[in-house]
């Protein structure tokens, strides 16, 4: 197929070349900002678990559902994943190419113990739990040509650049459970967010690419342009709450309610950025400053019943996240130059997390996901006790994420001429479909596997902000459980 004709006026040309190092700099930190999710069994299930939360990951699902454990017991949850990306454009040829990048790592481990003796013999439940609540890393590059046909023949402007993105964020969670009545469970944690707690609560971004004008063919080498970026996010503080209800109106139906608060955290941010222009380096600058991201809260209710053969169980939950919370605010810091250090203060000082744009131009409409899910345990009626008790698992769900959904400004450039593209903030649609089978060895050890497939089409618009440009997105998800009971 023959490309599309993209003109940059000649007049621009030139102010292009020199803008480009630093709008390419802009790309945005585009990672999903969903939550990671907790241990093999409820994966399996299409992560559709909180009116049930009746193992050691309860603290990450609903807390409420720790006072169904009757038994010490310790737990370790291992995941890996696959993330792919596939970009394309109906303008920008070219830009068709597959990202991915490969993630192992500990998921979840606790500790839980159950407080035998308690007022009027309710259950009192405590735990402590490290969960791994997002993944950050990423990988991309990008090769992106403008050409402008006039008197004095064809020139053309090449942007090429590579984006490499690591790190992510964990809590160490205490929890309590707490048995209201005989069917209504009560339960809290908290969650720490604190790099001198776990050191890997960090990320960085590192970003280099470079330009140059082509004209009927041939290089102009004062054209040449070289840039680098590095950012680092340390220091990530705060502190928020996981607040759990669990209602079971009968021995096999329950409800479950699980909020999570909004939270606040302190970051130290540092940017350096230096370009070059012919090999002869332009600009050279040292950014610290604080940061301050709001992460949004959400709100999810869920159902689930247990058939009368006791085999059957299916559950349904839906979760509300308002992304519209999720700003960063940048305060005051300081610009180190070869001028020396001078008072910086950062315009727009709020941003939007999902978009990097100016709140203001960025609305998000909350999320809605809505998870199905069902297990089907073998148990075996003829046997009084059961020494093996295999389990199958199975799940379905639509899990949108944030998106601005943004408009195209100046093929991408619109930043360097001081314009800044709107979006009307609806969420990009993701769909997805787990399976999962578990082993329950002498009522003392359980062992879980699962694996979910996630995707999304014509998603991420907002990755480059270039004109009719999107993503297919392929995730892949597998997960290892085993719980000891004491």
């Amino acid at each position: 197929m023959k490309k599309a004709c993209r003109l940059l006026p000649c007049s621009l040309l030139a102010v292009a070349l020199l803008a480009a190092p630093a709008a390419w700099a802009q790309i945005q930190i585009n990672s999903s900002p969903s939550k990671v999710g907790s241990g093999a069994r409820a994966l399996g299930m299409g992560s559709a678990f909180i009116a049930i939360a009746d193992d050691a990951t309860a603290a990450s699902w609903n807390p409420a559902g720790l006072t169904q454990l009757e038994r010490p017991e310790i737990s370790l949850v291992y995941s890996w994943k696959r993330f792919d990306e596939e970009f394309g454009s109906r303008v920008y040829r070219e830009m068709r190419d597959d990202h991915g990048v490969n993630l192992d790592d500990l998921n979840y481990a606790s500790v839980v113990y159950p407080v035998r003796r308690t007022f009027a013999g309710r259950n009192l439940i405590l735990s402590l739990n490290y969960q791994r609540q997002y993944d950050f890393d990423r990988n991309l590059d990008y090769d992106v040509r403008f050409f402008n046909a006039g008197a004095g023949g064809i020139t053309r402007m090449r942007l090429r650049g590579d984006y490499a993105q690591r790190g992510s964020l964990s809590t160490i969670t205490p929890a309590v459970a707490f048995e209201l009545t005989n069917r209504l469970s009560l339960g809290l944690a908290v969650n720490l967010w604190d790099q001198s707690l776990i050191s890997g609560n960090k990320w960085r971004t590192h970003q280099e690419g470079s330009s140059f004008f082509t004209t009927n063919g041939v290089v102009t080498p004062a054209s040449f342009g070289r840039y680098t970026v590095e950012e680092e996010y340390d220091d990530f503080e705060c502190v928020n709450y996981t607040v759990g209800l669990l209602y079971k109106p009968t021995a096999r139906l329950s409800f479950g309610m699980v909020y999570h608060t909004r939270f606040t955290a302190e970051v130290e941010y540092t940017r350096r950025f230096r370009s070059y222009m012919g090999g002869v380096p332009v600009f050279r600058t040292t950014t610290q400053r604080d940061r301050e991201i709001t992460f949004p809260d959400a709100l999810g209710i869920g159902a689930a019943y247990r058939f009368p053969n006791d085999k059957l169980t299916l559950s349904l939950d839906v979760t509300r996240r308002d992304w519209d919370k999720f700003v960063i605010v940048e305060e005051s810091g300081l610009l180190f130059s070869p001028m020396g250090a001078t008072p910086f203060f950062p315009m727009p000082r709020r941003t939007s997390g999902v978009s990097g744009l100016p709140k203001h131009l960025s609305p998000h409409d909350p999320t809605y996901t809505i998870r199905l899910g069902a297990e089907y345990v073998f148990v075996n009626e003829a046997k009084p006790r059961q020494d093996f008790l295999p389990s199958l698992r199975a799940g379905i769900f639509y899990d949108p994420e944030p998106s601005s959904n943004r408009s195209d400004v100046w093929y991408g450039l619109g930043p360097a001429f001081g314009l800044e593209p709107k979006g009307d903030g609806k969420p990009d649609d993701y769909y997805g479909v787990a399976l999962g089978a578990g082993l329950l060895i002498r009522n003392r050890v359980n062992l879980d596997i699962a694996y979910q497939f996630r995707w999304g089409d014509d998603v991420r618009k907002d990755t480059f902000g270039l004109k009719s440009t999107d993503a297919d997105v392929r995730q892949h998800y597998l997960y290892f459980s085993t719980v000891i009971y004491f």
